[in-house]
């Protein structure tokens, strides 16, 4: 099992990198304007002011879904 640390990370052009990435950072980049804006989707509109733990639960939901943007093309083949 080979553990990957960013080898070599600074020699890749930025269009190289996977797919995943740029889904993940869009993602990220979602999450932090539904934080900004107190609103956070997945079925219907959770309110930070009025759900809070609706709210929560759905930010951490789209982080795990985020995070595992990053951690796709690591994935050990079965």
């Amino acid at each position: 099992m080979k553990i990957y640390i960013l080898q070599n990370w600074s020699n890749r052009p930025l269009f190289d990198l996977p797919w995943s990435y740029y889904l993940g950072a869009a993602l990220i980049l979602w999450l932090l304007f539904d934080l900004v804006r107190g609103v956070a989707y997945i079925w219907q509109p959770y309110r930070r002011d009025s759900e809070p733990l609706m709210y929560w639960f759905t930010m951490l939901i789209w982080a795990v879904v985020a995070a595992s943007c990053f951690m796709y093309p690591h994935w050990p083949s079965v």
